[in-house]
């Protein structure tokens, strides 16, 4: 039996103007070379330690400071994939609408708990003077380096686009201790290949059963009962629903709860074009939070499924 690893398999440095996972679910680059670039170097499961960029946009007291930590899924996505509205509007008001939209999927995310000069952490690799060079090609910790990082308390924070953190997870922990727990990459020798074998698809409505404002770091408004809800496609709805929740403790009181889905579309292609015209009119008539995710009226929700070529015949899984 393989032996789960005792550390990151890679970490990498990258500088931001702040840290703010629970809005974007991401990490991203300008260009679409630099990141396939990076798809090239990281596997599931690495790191990305987190400093602040010293620059005017960055708050004083976190320029060259270690801000936190995240932990990526190798596969490219863009950044409106998995950001907040919040996130997304913060963007636009900054002129940065073109920036970092070329990204890969934040999974988990871990705030540094106490004020630390990224000099402390990567001696080695961090260099002022190459301070550009390392915004570009964000450079790997050495195994020295990743042993100091492995020290620094940490307190996990929740990730726009992931099921929401326990609130019994452990706070102010050395990142050795909080780390391992999501070792679900295990690594392996040898080329990994991925086979998906077309045919048969259903186009599903999930919505989420729980606080869907905790979900997203957001206090509920009083009397609001809209609800968070995720379009989709999967040729096996019920495997899809245990994948969705997979990731809550078994102790979180949020699941996701897929509610509807169409008959089989002939193929993929066919029924990610009925989830592409569920998009179009959900723009309008909810409220989007990025990616397949909308909030709104779960019964204006069921209207605009219904309204799907191909879905207007549905029941439930």
């Amino acid at each position: 039996m393989n032996a789960l690893p005792d550390k990151p398999r890679s970490i990498r440095l990258r500088s931001f103007y702040g840290f703010s996972p629970e809005e974007d679910g991401y990490l991203g680059w300008s260009e679409e070379a630099s990141r396939d670039r990076m798809l090239g170097l990281v596997e599931d499961g690495d790191l990305f330690m987190i400093y602040g960029a010293a620059s005017a946009e960055t708050n004083k007291n976190e320029r060259h400071r270690v801000l936190g930590f995240l932990q990526v899924e190798a596969r490219p996505i863009r950044d409106v994939d998995k950001a907040s509205p919040l996130g997304l509007k913060r963007k636009r008001d900054n002129g940065w609408a073109e920036k970092w939209s070329h990204a890969l999927p934040v999974v988990r995310a871990w705030r540094i708990d106490e004020p630390m000069l990224l000099e402390t952490i990567a001696p080695v690799t961090y260099r002022a003077e190459a301070g550009q060079a390392i915004a570009v090609w964000n450079p790997e910790l050495t195994p020295s380096e990743i042993d100091l990082a492995l020290k620094v308390k940490v307190t996990e924070v929740n990730v726009f686009g992931e099921p929401p953190v326990a609130e019994t997870a452990v706070k102010k922990r050395p990142l050795a201790e909080v780390y391992q727990p999501s070792r679900a990459f295990p690594g392996s020798f040898g080329d990994r290949t991925s086979t998906y074998v077309d045919g048969p698809t259903h186009l599903y409505l999930a919505r989420f059963k729980g606080d869907s404002f905790a979900v997203m770091g957001l206090p509920k408004p009083q009397f609001d009962k809209s609800d968070m809800i995720k379009i989709g496609v999967s040729n096996d709805v019920k495997r899809r629903e245990e994948e969705l929740n997979c990731g809550f403790p078994p102790a979180a009181k949020g699941r996701w709860k897929i509610e509807m889905n169409s008959q089989l579309y002939e193929n993929k292609a066919a029924a990610e074009a009925a989830e592409q015209a569920f998009k179009d009119r959900a723009q309008k008539e909810l409220t989007s939070l990025g990616g397949e995710f909308f909030r709104g009226d779960w019964m204006k929700a069921q209207s605009i499924f219904a309204s799907v070529p191909g879905a207007s015949r549905f029941g439930g899984k």
